[in-house]
C-alpha cells in the first residue's frame, strides 16, 4: 500500500505519495498560506485524486515540517530535520552535511 509524506513548511507545502518499493505515484507542491489544517487535507486529497485513491488507500501518513502539528490525519509527525537525516542517509549513505535553507 501506498505511503504519504507531508511537508508543511513556513512558505510553501510539499506531499508526496509513493509505493512500497519507494516509486513515487503523485507529488504537489504550493504556497503555504494561513490554514494549515485545511491546507494540509485539500492538497493530500487533491495529490492522492491525481492517481485515483484516497485516504484508504494509504499505509501511513508522515507529517514534516513547522506545520506538521496541524495535520491530525497523520500517523506520525517527525521534525525535518530528523527526515533530512533519514533522506540524505538513504539517498547518499557517505554525505556528512546537510544544508536546508528553509523559508523563514
Amino acid at each position: 500500500m501506498p505511503f504519504a509524506g507531508i511537508d508543511i513548511g513556513s512558505t510553501m507545502t510539499k506531499v508526496v505519495i509513493v509505493d512500497e518499493k519507494q516509486k513515487i505515484l503523485a507529488a504537489h507542491i504550493g504556497p503555504t498560506g494561513a490554514e494549515h489544517r485545511h491546507l494540509a487535507l485539500k492538497v493530500t486529497e487533491d495529490t492522492l485524486g491525481k492517481v485515483g485513491l484516497g485516504f484508504d488507500h494509504l499505509d501511513f501518513i508522515v507529517a514534516t515540517g513547522y506545520g506538521r502539528i496541524n495535520v491530525p490525519f497523520a500517523d506520525k509527525q517527525i521534525t525535518e530535520i530528523t527526515c533530512h537525516a533519514r533522506g540524505i542517509r538513504s539517498l547518499f549513505p557517505t554525505a556528512k552535511i546537510i544544508i536546508d535553507i528553509g523559508g523563514q
